[in-house]
C-alpha cells in the first residue's frame, strides 16, 4: 500500500510536465529555488527525501505518507483555483470533501481534500495551489486516512512557503 501511495503521489503531480529538482539547493534548514524566486523550510527528520518525477521537492514517511511540491515557471497558468482543479483530471473516482481559498505567503492560493482511490483502497489527498509571479506552485500530500497527523506537517510545510518580492510581481502573478 505505501508504494501505492507514493506512486499514486507521482501520478497526481504529472500532469505537468518536466521536473527542475536540480534547480532546488538545501541552506540553512531550509531549500531554495533561485529560478523560480522561492525558499521553502525542510521536513522534520521523520520524511525521507525520495525521488519522483515530475516533482521538485517529494518527501515520504511511513509506509503510506507523501507530501510534494511542484512548481513551474513560463508558462500560461489560470487563477489557483482552476489550477488546483487541474491536479484533479484523471482521478477516478474521486469526491472533492473541501475546495476553498486560503493565504500562502499572504497571497491567494486555492485548498482541496479529495478522496480517491488507489488499487481499491483509500486515498486522501490535501493539496495547495498558489499562481504567482508567472509561476504555479502546487503542493499534494497523499495519506491512507483522512485526519493523517501528515496533515500538521503538511501545512506547517507549505506555510513555511516565502517567495522573493521579485518574482511576486512580475506578470500572471
Amino acid at each position: 500500500m505505501g508504494r501505492a501511495i507514493l506512486r499514486f503521489g507521482a501520478v497526481v503531480l504529472a500532469v505537468f510536465t518536466g521536473g527542475c529538482a536540480s534547480d532546488v539547493r538545501r541552506v540553512d534548514g531550509a531549500f531554495s529555488h533561485a529560478r523560480h524566486g522561492y525558499t521553502i523550510e525542510a521536513l522534520g527528520p521523520d520524511w525521507e527525501a525520495v525521488d519522483v518525477d515530475h516533482a521538485t521537492l517529494t518527501f515520504a514517511r511511513a509506509p503510506s505518507e507523501t507530501m510534494s511540491l511542484k512548481s513551474r515557471c513560463g508558462r500560461p497558468v489560470a487563477k489557483a483555483d482552476l489550477m488546483a482543479r487541474h491536479l484533479l483530471i484523471g482521478l477516478d473516482p474521486r469526491e472533492v470533501v473541501t475546495s476553498e481559498p486560503v493565504a500562502v505567503d499572504g497571497r491567494d492560493g486555492w485548498l482541496q481534500v479529495v478522496r480517491t482511490e488507489r488499487e481499491g483502497r483509500p486515498v486522501w489527498l490535501r493539496t495547495v495551489t498558489l499562481v504567482a509571479g508567472g509561476c504555479s506552485f502546487d503542493w499534494v500530500l497523499a495519506t491512507a486516512r483522512r485526519a493523517s497527523p501528515a496533515e500538521a506537517d503538511f501545512d506547517a510545510w507549505w506555510g513555511s512557503f516565502r517567495l522573493a518580492e521579485s518574482r511576486a510581481g512580475e506578470p500572471g502573478s
